[in-house]
């Protein structure tokens, strides 16, 4: 190779590295320079198109096996205890897990079993060295060289044993000086790194770092997209479910002011009507020609229509007394004989017009501590109810008995019976089936609500069923339901409390 004339330095230098005479070792160095350049190029292009880092290890580490003619290559990462300590290396040794998450060649099944795929750093002293050295390589050449690094006795994984592996170069894989972990290049035989190679390989460990980087990165960016997304439909459902409430509660405000206007009407006319009556009995009483039997007509007529405003007023009280509890337990031993005897003499008068009938079923000598106002209270509304709807000339059944710890009281009455629309909302207050007031039945519909309030009261419960006994003949013909009221209540407070 002719190489021209050169200055005093380029002589000394020539003088000292025969090598640089030889035309061969520049076709090997250019060479070498260009494989290196098409794996860096590979492995840009893979980290660009490929976000799996296990396919960005492969070819880095496959391309240096063949580039630089070594026995194995591997990716070591760093998995940091407190990640705090990653920038506290050189003080002091972390405490760090360190992964083997790539090697090759990749191990046949004939060959030994793989190394163990993660160990603690204070487990190896070839990795503690790597890592009190950081951000510096370290670079072992022979066999010798490790004993400046390795304590006695000797603490190294199998992965970096130097006995089978005694050339070792260990690159650092950093970002902004916290490391990451290590690129290993190791030889079966000893073995010097040229400053060719280190710049190389200080290349290709500098593309892992950022791959590592890009890729950590992109994990995070799709967790926090995943958390944000997850957390937008949860909110997105929370406000569904919160709309449906709120359309509910309108709808339910909506019905229930429907009710009140309905209630004040109904109220309205309740109260009008024996006012009505009562100021046209006053006049005819101030008339002075009234005959003593016109009197005594308009005098049961305000006392009637007094009775009925009485009443009315003392249920719109109760209620309220009994939401409020402000109605205190007067507890006494009921006979039940002599309760419902006094009930059924009172209605056989009342509903002698209409022909209605009431059977009484109990049992000789049954008896309950109970609040025996509030109990006849509730008999009475029930059976007035039973009244009311109850077609003519049929019969009322109230039977009482015990069951267990409990009194069972059930009313049953036929007649048109309540709807399976209507059923769930009988015991609410200003409540009335449909058809009612068009059918002329008397009411505020605050007879069941008292009812309920008063069982409930009395520690009971209280359930109803209407279920169809005879079907219509003819359009004009209505169903005729058994309509049934069951209550249950405890033989006594005690009872109640067990």
């Amino acid at each position: 190779m002719i190489m021209g004339n050169y200055d005093p330095i380029l002589e000394a230098t020539f003088s000292v590295i025969p090598e640089l005479h030889d035309a061969e070792y520049w076709k090997t160095q250019y060479e070498c320079q260009v494989a290196g350049q098409v794996l860096t190029k590979a492995l840009t292009n893979e980290i660009r198109k490929s976000s799996d880092l296990s396919v960005i290890y492969r070819t880095a580490l496959r391309g240096m096996v063949d580039l630089f003619g070594v026995s194995q290559t591997m990716v070591l990462r760093l998995r940091f205890w407190d990640p705090r300590q990653m920038l506290k290396v050189a003080d002091r040794l972390p405490k760090t897990r360190v992964l083997v998450e790539s090697v090759w060649p990749i191990l046949t099944s004939t060959e030994p079993p793989l190394p163990p795929h993660s160990y603690w750093i204070s487990e190896c002293q070839v990795t503690k060295a790597a890592m009190r050295g950081f951000p510096e390589l370290l670079n072992v050449s022979t066999l010798n060289d490790f004993e400046a690094i390795l304590e006695s006795p000797p603490l190294v994984v199998d992965v970096l044993n130097p006995q089978t592996h005694p050339a070792l170069l260990m690159l650092p894989l950093e970002n902004k000086g916290k490391p990451l972990g290590f690129l290993v290049l190791q030889h079966d035989q000893s073995r010097r790194w040229t400053a060719a190679e280190i710049d190389l390989i200080e290349l290709i460990a500098g593309q892992l770092s950022s791959a590592i980087i890009q890729t950590e990165t992109l994990r995070q960016v799709e967790s926090i997209v995943e958390d944000r997304t997850a957390q937008l439909q949860h909110s997105i459902d929370l406000q569904g479910k919160l709309y449906e409430l709120n359309r509910k509660q309108i709808e339910r405000l909506r019905e229930m002011n429907k009710r009140m206007d309905e209630f004040l009407s109904t109220l309205s006319h309740e109260l009008r009507t024996p006012l009505t009556s009562m100021m046209l009995a006053i006049r005819m009483l101030r008339e002075a020609t009234l005959s003593p039997e016109r009197r005594s007509q308009y005098l049961n007529i305000l006392e009637q229509q007094c009775a009925q405003e009485a009443s009315l007023i003392n249920d719109l009280l109760a209620l309220q007394e009994l939401e409020t509890k402000q109605i205190a337990m007067q507890v006494q031993v009921v006979d039940i004989a002599n309760l419902t005897q006094e009930l059924k003499l009172g209605f056989k008068q009342r509903w002698a017009g209409k022909g209605l009938s009431l059977d009484i079923e109990t049992v000789p000598g049954l008896s309950v501590s109970t609040d025996v106002g509030s109990l006849n209270r509730v008999l009475l509304e029930l059976l007035t109810n039973a009244g009311k709807y109850g077609d003519p000339n049929t019969k009322v059944t109230m039977t009482l008995k015990k069951i267990g710890k409990q009194l069972e009281i059930a009313v049953s009455n036929l007649g048109s019976g309540i709807t399976a629309a209507e059923m769930p909302y009988i015991f609410e207050k200003f409540r009335r089936g449909q058809g009612i007031t068009d059918s002329v039945v008397p009411g505020t519909g605050l007879g069941l609500a008292l009812v309920k309030s008063l069982v409930q009261h009395l520690s009971g419960t209280i359930t109803a069923e209407s279920t169809i006994v005879t079907e219509k003949q003819n359009d004009e013909d209505a169903p005729s339901h058994l309509t049934t009221f069951k209550i249950l209540l405890p033989m006594s407070p005690d009872m109640a409390k067990g």
